[in-house]
């Protein structure tokens, strides 16, 4: 495996020397936080787990905050480290952090083994070179780090920024996983005929639409596109690969991968041993192995089709309204690249919707807007119409995703 960064590149062997040189600088220490905003730092960190018993913390974007003021240590050049004033708790394992974009973030504790239980040996994978798009410490990121060092590849790791990775894009990388809400600001930012190489294209971490998937068939002919179910708290569930939004409803009663699947009012939920031991603290979202995933879906047909998540499920005039169900409805008007509907709290209806809207270049923002709100009054019921539609320049947190949390109008 080769990574290459904004430091250079860098072999799999002198990732290990680092690790190897972090567990000594510890002592007898054993639960620590990595900094692990960085490729390097991440896969070191991942690498002194498997050196030694510790109880390790990989902090990434938001999480790392909570340590501001607090004196870290260098363990290795370019991996920085808080130690824990409380050892005695320690289990070995690593702790992952959610991206908290509908709430707090929270710790899920992994061990090794279930960690690398969704990485898998690819025919020729030596020869893929592949993009990172997530934070290297979330649990995807760390799924394309640990899949690229499984199969000697190469890894692009740019700075994280749409121009950076688009460039990335045209410059040799065959596999590319990544978010919906990434890919559609990729596929906003790409010339109209990028010049790449890319083989296979990967979406997870949000809930996948038709429409995405078939602009980006169309849009690479030559890629095979598939998305992935996973998640912090469930692992690495299922892979569907026929080119549809959702999943085959005959899963719900034949487990697919080794993973049970059942919907439990109105709520997916997943029975495997790929997934977390729990929470940091030692909580659990689990009954009788049944883990609440929070998403919920819709049996249409012989599918079973995201419509969104509980948490950002928002009353609005003693109505339950689903903020991404609106978001579905209105995607695809001309103009936007991208939206996202956002509860704000309302002290006489409880909340109202407001869309943030990425218009394409060149597009007038009164007409997109006029647009949308034809769509709304189309399409939604009174009571789930945006309230007022703000233009940005994107939709897209550091985590890939698009935020939830109500932000100031």
């Amino acid at each position: 495996m080769v990574l290459q960064d904004d430091r250079g590149e860098c072999a799999l062997q002198e990732l290990l020397g680092l690790a190897e040189q972090a567990v000594q600088a510890l002592g007898d220490t054993v639960r620590l936080t990595l900094d692990a905003r960085s490729a390097r730092a991440a896969l070191v960190g991942v690498i002194m787990a498997q050196l030694a018993p510790l109880d390790i913390a990989l902090a990434r974007e938001g999480t790392v905050e909570q340590y501001a003021g607090l004196m870290s240590r260098e363990l290795a050049p370019g991996v920085p480290a808080w130690i824990d004033p409380e050892q005695s708790d320690a289990q070995p394992g690593l702790r992952l952090f959610t991206s908290g974009t509908t709430g707090r973030a929270k710790s899920a504790v992994y061990s090794l083994q279930r960690l690398l239980a969704g990485v898998r040996h690819h025919p020729h994978g030596s020869q893929a070179v592949w993009l990172l798009s997530y934070e290297p410490a979330s649990f995807a990121g760390l799924q394309v780090l640990l899949t690229a060092a499984v199969n000697g590849a190469r890894l692009l790791a740019p700075e994280r920024s749409i121009h950076a990775l688009c460039s990335a894009l045209q410059s040799g990388a065959t596999h590319v996983s990544a978010t919906p809400s990434f890919w559609r600001a990729l596929l906003a930012a790409l010339p109209a005929d990028p010049t790449c190489t890319l083989k296979v294209i990967t979406l997870g971490g949000e809930a996948c639409s038709q429409p995405l998937l078939d602009a980006l068939s169309q849009r690479f002919p030559q890629a095979s596109v598939r998305h992935i179910y996973a998640s912090t708290e469930a692992g690495v569930g299922f892979t569907v690969a026929d080119g549809k939004a959702g999943f085959p409803a005959q899963w719900l009663t034949h487990p697919v991968e080794g993973v049970h699947l059942r919907i439990h009012e109105g709520e997916l939920e997943i029975r495997s041993a790929r997934g977390m031991l729990g929470y940091a603290g030692g909580t659990t979202a689990q009954l009788d192995g049944w883990l609440r995933t929070g998403d919920l879906v819709e049996l249409q047909a012989d599918r079973v089709q995201f419509v969104g998540r509980r948490d950002s499920v928002v009353n609005i005039g003693g109505t339950k309204v689903v903020p991404e169900k609106v978001e579905a409805l209105l995607e695809g008007v001309d103009g936007v690249a991208d939206l996202c509907v956002i509860a704000h709290p309302n002290p006489i209806l409880g909340h109202l919707l407001v869309v943030q809207v990425c218009a394409r270049e060149g597009s007038d923002p009164a007409v997109v807007e006029a647009a949308l709100r034809a769509r709304a009054v189309e399409l939604l019921p009174a009571v789930a119409r945006p309230a007022r539609y703000r233009f940005v320049d994107s939709v897209v947190l550091e985590s890939g995703k698009k935020g939830r949390k109500h932000v100031s109008q």
